[in-house]
């Protein structure tokens, strides 16, 4: 995923789009009803740039620091995990399950270079925060041509 400038210009186009795309898998697949059902999930992030700086959040509520692996390599940030799904217990009547579960991943390609081995990472009341520190623009080297 790249990064992209966040805008709220026409912040009604989304809804628009998620309704959308529920109409058109209705009318494909108007007997099958499983895709209203998927488990699957990932998490919300906000982004943040600054002029020395990535600052990603991440709202991970229920899971643990051990759940969480968080890597940056060739200038793509991942998060990935796993929440646990909550079994009923003997004697125990799950009348709703409406967390999801599952394993997910996000991947983030980073607009320009940073420094992959200053990577500062927090994880505080469910929200994990991280720092990726970019690299000063690298200006190539001016060289002198002697003329003959």
């Amino acid at each position: 995923m790249k990064l992209i400038k966040y805008s709220r210009r026409y912040p009604v186009m989304g809804r628009y789009d998620d309704m959308n795309r529920l109409f058109n898998q209705l009318w494909l697949r108007p007997l099958d009803s499983s895709f209203l059902y998927d488990r699957s999930w990932a998490p919300a992030f906000n982004i943040r740039e600054t002029s020395d700086q990535y600052l990603f959040e991440a709202a991970l509520p229920g899971l643990s620091k051990k759940e969480i692996d968080v890597t940056l390599q060739d200038g793509v940030l991942t998060v990935s995990g796993e929440r646990k799904e909550h079994e009923a217990a003997e004697g125990e009547t799950l009348h709703a399950t409406e967390l999801r579960s599952g394993s997910f991943s996000r991947a983030f390609t980073l607009p320009g270079e940073v420094d992959e081995e200053s990577v500062e990472a927090r994880y505080k009341d469910g929200i994990l925060s991280l720092a990726v520190k970019k690299l000063a623009p690298v200006e190539p080297e001016r060289r002198k041509i002697a003329i003959k």
